[in-house]
């Protein structure tokens, strides 16, 4: 063989064999690729997966220390996700040229890193651990990620270490995506675990503070879950819900026939047994179903609703006694009204025939000014029984076609001398569009008119009143107008509480009990409207009424009676009475009449002389509150027994509701006490014609 087939011989073994290695270092690569991914795929966390990547880089590279930066987007700074060095742990790294390279990429050796701009602000004792530097990146689905390897001495890393990191690109690809895939999953679940610690805790704190017992059962009713072994001190040993009222047949019948509806219910209430404390349990609850629509059973709650049951009891107790208590002061009220009429009735009476009895001009006055005290009095006790009737609640409106106008000329007529005496003006304007009539309560109308006007002309002392009447809208609008002392914007706020008034000087000047505009707005609301004020101290007032027009028929004015002045035959009058003072008032005023008068001291009595001898009698004055047979039952036995004669009731007790009890008994009209000489007057005219 000669020299040249010898030298070419021995090229081809030794390319031969070069390529044997390379072949076997592909090999010993390919299998450390393999083992690094199997490595990976068995690990259960990041640190894991990063131990085995530098495991199998390690054969190949030569470092002391690894680590795995990444960031979300361009602007965010590089953050340490993994390493192997504390030192590193929290680092702030600033992102140049060199790293972008890198983040791309690129496979970058670095001899001398302290001069480059990514490592110049690192702490001393971190740059002396990394004198050599080999990096390269990957890009992830959170953003860029830099894999470094570093070494405290210098020329650490060169060419070979570069085409390493080329060669196992795919394994590092895959370490790193796995890593960051770890991370955020970690973090994901840390986060979720928190928030499901805290619900937990939050849910527990509400549990806690609401005192409820919570429960889950399935469709056999036995329990899934029970938040506490007892309930109100009631141990919980039942497997099933149902289980648990064994000793309560019907409650048991009531709650599984909830249950097998399948539907939500709240509230279904259990008492415990006496021997168990007595406490009261509420019981709410709504099926569950699976995400295929299938029931699994029932969620709920049990609550102690012991002390909410015990305040209900507590406020229908207070409720009672309220109720009790105003029935109470409504019929002392009602008593006081009575027994106060029944006196005032002799008064006025006996002053009226005082007065005809030929006194002088000064007796006169004194008389006069003596019957006015005397109606003032009157005055007082009926705002105190009607504020009484409104609020009890036992007080109705009579609804009739009426005449707002008519109300308000009525009244003004009557004050009239009030305001001449005075020395003031008292003037009326009415609107064209007015309507003549309108369905209201003719007689609670006339009232608050009397307590506005009369007030405008008590608080006028110069000046005038005036009183318009208008339509505005569905409105009829009244107002009260006066150049009076006016009331402060302060004393307004309680100017419409029943006994208030502007100041006590007023009461003290003025006189009243502060009732009537208390009244009359009672009155107004129960009409379904309103009042309003504006004033100004020292310069007068303006008060408003707004009343709803309701609509009914125009009827035909009947006219009014007037009794003729011709005498009358004498009538023969049967007078039932208790008082005796009263008896000799009431004969007083009739025999003065010229009618003759029998006196019965109670309605047993009365009933007895009627049923001996009716046609003694022309006309009956009964009155209704007597010992032994009370008015309303005398009356009922003499119309049981067929007679037809006139029956007047003469009580103090005067209100259209008691009216309407006297008609239902039989009775045919009634005279109100205090007995008034017109009133009287006009009664036994009215008779006297029609016996």
């Amino acid at each position: 063989m000669t020299g040249r087939e010898t030298e070419t011989l021995q090229e081809t073994l030794l390319a031969l064999l070069r390529s044997q290695e390379r072949e076997k270092q592909l090999r010993d690569e390919y299998s450390a690729i393999l083992a690094g991914m199997s490595a990976m795929a068995g690990a259960n966390n990041k640190r894991q997966v990063f131990n085995s990547l530098l495991a199998v880089l390690r054969k190949y590279i030569g470092f002391e220390h690894a680590l795995v930066l990444t960031r979300e987007d361009e602007t965010s700074q590089l953050e340490e996700l993994v390493t192997t060095c504390v030192h590193f742990e929290g680092c702030q790294w600033e992102v140049s040229q060199t790293f972008i390279r890198a983040m791309n990429g690129e496979s970058i050796a670095l001899f001398d890193p302290a001069r480059v701009a990514e490592f110049r602000k690192l702490p001393d004792d971190r740059i002396q651990l990394c004198r050599s530097v080999l990096m390269t990146g990957v890009k992830v689905s959170s953003g860029d990620a830099l894999l470094l390897f570093i070494h405290s001495k210098p020329g650490q890393f060169g060419a070979s270490c570069k085409r390493v990191l080329s060669r196992f690109r795919p394994l590092l690809e895959r370490a790193i995506i796995d890593i960051d895939y770890r991370e955020r999953l970690q973090t994901l679940v840390t986060v979720r675990t928190q928030e499901l610690l805290h619900s937990q805790q939050r849910f527990k704190d509400f549990a806690n503070t609401v005192g409820d017992w919570f429960w889950e059962i399935d469709t056999e009713f036995r329990f899934t879950y029970i938040s506490a072994p007892d309930l109100s001190n009631h141990v919980i040993d039942k497997k099933s819900l149902l289980d648990l009222f064994d000793g309560e047949k019907d409650f048991q019948t009531k709650l599984r026939n909830k249950l097998l509806k399948n539907e939500d219910f709240e509230d279904l209430e259990w008492q415990l047994p006496g021997n168990e404390g007595g406490a009261w349990i509420s019981f709410s609850a709504s099926p569950y179903f699976s995400k295929h629509g299938e029931l699994r059973g029932y969620r709920g709650t049990a609550k102690d609703i012991t002390s909410k049951k015990q305040r209900l009891v507590e406020l229908q107790q207070a409720r009672q006694q309220a109720e009790s208590a105003n029935a109470a002061k409504s019929q002392f009220l009602a008593m006081m009204s009575h027994e106060i009429r029944t006196p005032l009735n002799a008064v006025l009476g006996l002053m009226d025939t005082l007065a005809d009895s030929g006194l002088n001009f000064e007796q006169l006055k004194w008389i006069n000014q003596m019957e006015q005290s005397a109606q003032l009095l009157l005055t007082i006790i009926n705002d105190i029984l009607d504020l009484s009737r409104i609020e009890s609640g036992k007080f109705d409106l009579y609804l009739e076609p009426m005449s707002v106008v008519d109300c308000v000329n009525l009244v003004v007529e009557q004050l009239e001398d009030q305001a001449i005496k005075k020395n003031i003006s008292l003037s009326v304007s009415i609107d064209d569009f007015v309507p003549k009539q309108m369905l209201g309560d003719k007689n609670r109308v006339t009232q608050v008119m009397f307590n506005l006007i009369g007030n405008a002309i008590k608080f006028t002392d110069q000046g005038s009143v005036r009183v318009t009447v208008s339509k505005e809208g569905e409105d009829l609008t009244v107002k009260v107008i006066d150049t009076g002392i006016g009331i402060s914007a302060e004393a307004q706020k309680n100017l419409f509480n029943p006994f208030v008034q502007a100041d006590g000087s007023i009461t003290r000047k003025y006189g009243g009990t502060g009732l009537g505009l208390a009244i009359s707005r009672h009155l107004l609301e129960k009409m379904e409207g309103r009042i309003s004020l504006q004033s100004t101290l020292g310069q007068g007032s303006c008060f408003t009424i707004h009343l709803p027009i309701k609509e009914t028929e125009v009827r035909e004015e009947k006219s009014v009676y007037q009794p003729s002045k011709a005498l009358r035959r004498p009538l023969k009058i049967l007078l039932a009475e208790d008082s005796q003072t009263n008896q000799m008032v009431a004969k007083l005023m009739l025999e003065k009449r010229g009618h003759h008068v029998e006196v019965a001291d109670n309605g047993q009595i009365a009933l007895d002389m009627v049923s001996a001898s009716p046609e003694c009698f022309d006309l009956i004055l009964m009155d209704i509150s007597m010992p032994v047979m009370d008015g309303m039952e005398a009356t009922r036995k003499i119309r049981e027994n067929h007679v037809k004669l006139p029956i007047i009731a003469l009580t103090a007790n005067a209100m259209h509701s008691d009216q309407v009890e006297y008609s239902k008994v039989g009775m045919d009209g009634f005279l109100a006490k205090p007995i008034r000489v017109p009133e009287l007057d006009k009664m036994l005219s009215m008779y006297a014609e029609l016996i």
